[in-house]
């Protein structure tokens, strides 16, 4: 927090950006143009080597900051940054290549204010643009996540099921920032997960099922997932563990995601491993048992062909 001093009222947007000028405009944009006025939005430019500088050169509003970081640290790394010079009563935050929909900070604080709670997490859906519900990815594919039933406030069982929070679909309480540290900058990706797990055993939440974020996925986005990504995933799985609600089939159902996952990625090794583990725990899913035999059956192949160049 800057200085140890915090504003009533006032909202800190927590922008963390790296060679996205293409894309910086419209996500700035869609911040400043919030029915909320009392804001400040914190840029911090995680090293870029394009245009980024110059693009936050040529805004005049007086409530953007520009955060220039001197080396490459990765996002969780530009969010704490951001985090660390926070002026406001609550945090919000925006990705580089995202926008807000008119009215999304208007009724989160809103929200925060009627919980009721000096703890508060305040999250809603977003329009994914390049991914469907199957998670199947394409220009033309649109979906809304999360999904969550209407009724179902039960957050600790969704947290640790699937991953609810985006930090652009995020606002939190300066008391919850307290509580919640920092985000993981270890983490790869799915820091998101990570944090919304401390942010639900620690606060209040609070859900608006309006979507009021568009995410628009870009071919380099850290949420892809990649041999670093399912490592991350693997932490976040060992987290959810040591909690008491955690359930053995829904472990178990992550732990086979991600040992297929790995498995296609080339180290069907490693998703064997997986794979066994997921069955361990719940021997039912007759589709775990199938990637099984894949996996196997490719560990075979590469065995004989190896023995064969011999």
């Amino acid at each position: 927090m800057a200085d140890g001093v915090t504003e009533p009222d006032l909202v800190t947007v927590v922008l963390p950006t790296y060679n996205r000028a293409r894309t910086l405009p419209r996500a700035i944009a869609s911040v400043l143009n919030q029915d909320y006025r009392n804001l400040e939005l914190l840029i911090v430019d995680d090293a870029s080597s394009d245009d980024t500088a110059q693009v936050v050169a040529a805004i005049s509003d007086p409530r953007v900051r520009y955060l220039p970081l001197p080396r490459n640290g990765g996002a969780s790394h530009a969010r704490n940054a951001g985090l660390a010079q926070a002026r406001g009563a609550f945090i919000a935050f925006q990705d580089s290549d995202d926008e807000w929909l008119a009215g999304k900070l208007e009724k989160q604080v809103a929200a925060a204010l009627a919980a009721g709670d000096p703890a508060v997490t305040v999250f809603h859906p977003k329009i994914v643009l390049g991914k469907d519900e199957h998670a199947r990815y394409g220009r033309h594919r649109v979906c809304c996540m999360p999904a969550i039933a209407p009724g179902d406030r039960d957050f600790i069982r969704l947290i640790h099921e699937s991953n609810l929070i985006s930090p652009q679909a995020l606002l939190i309480s300066r008391e919850a920032f307290n509580r919640a540290g920092f985000f993981d900058e270890d983490l790869v990706n799915n820091e998101d997960w990570a944090y919304g797990i401390e942010l639900f055993y620690k606060t209040k939440v609070v859900f608006i099922e309006d979507p009021l974020v568009m995410n628009y996925l870009q071919p380099d986005s850290i949420s892809m997932l990649r041999r670093r990504g399912a490592r991350a995933q693997l932490r976040v799985i060992q987290k959810l563990r040591k909690y008491p609600e955690a359930r053995a089939p829904t472990i178990a159902g992550h732990a086979a995601r991600i040992g297929w996952s790995i498995a296609k990625l080339g180290y069907p090794g490693r998703g064997r491993t997986l794979l066994l583990h997921s069955l361990r725990l719940d021997g039912r899913p007759w589709r775990t048992w199938a990637q099984l035999v894949v996996t196997q059956a490719k560990i075979w192949r590469a065995a004989l062909a190896a023995a064969a160049r011999a």
